[in-house]
């Protein structure tokens, strides 16, 4: 019987200590689980600060940007109001345009706008003869050379027009 007794108290008592060591492992899982859960809310708190700190700062941005949008809006606006052209100079533009492609038709003179300011370059267009004639000239004597060139694209070569004298 003592050894009943003995057998009795051990396996008593093993049940308190398994009873015991499974609510300390509880105990121990759910401090776990809490600190998992404390570290995840302040990574999401760390997170928030940051995300409220980046939004603070694209705010600044987006007013400073809005801000200099106005301003240049009203700059725009300023220098449109000061280009605009008069009526008389329009008139004048205009007048000149017309003038250009009377010469140019009449002429056959096609400009090359990109040549440089101390050189007049384009060609001659005839259409009596079919053909193009090009040309490079110093701005300073380019009236007399052009002058020249149309007379020997436009005037007649040799007696071909000529009447015979009889």
């Amino acid at each position: 019987m003592s050894v009943n007794i003995k057998e009795q108290w051990l396996s008593s008592v093993t049940d308190q200590l398994e009873a015991f060591y499974t609510s300390v492992d509880e105990k121990i899982e759910k401090e776990q689980q809490q600190l998992k859960a404390s570290k995840k809310q302040t990574e999401l708190e760390m997170k928030l600060a940051h995300e409220l700190k980046l939004n603070h700062e694209l705010t600044e941005r987006l007013a400073e940007l809005s801000r200099r949008s106005s301003e240049l809006d009203r700059v725009c606006a300023a220098f449109e109001s000061r280009l605009t052209i008069a009526d008389s100079d329009r008139n004048r533009l205009d007048n000149a345009k017309e003038m250009y492609q009377l010469a140019k038709e009449l002429t056959g003179i096609r400009l090359d706008f990109s040549a440089p300011q101390n050189v007049c370059k384009g060609y001659v267009k005839s259409e009596h003869r079919k053909q193009l004639q090009p040309f490079e000239f110093p701005s300073k004597n380019a009236d007399a050379a052009l002058w020249a060139l149309l007379q020997s694209i436009f005037l007649p070569v040799g007696d071909e027009n000529t009447p015979h004298n009889i």
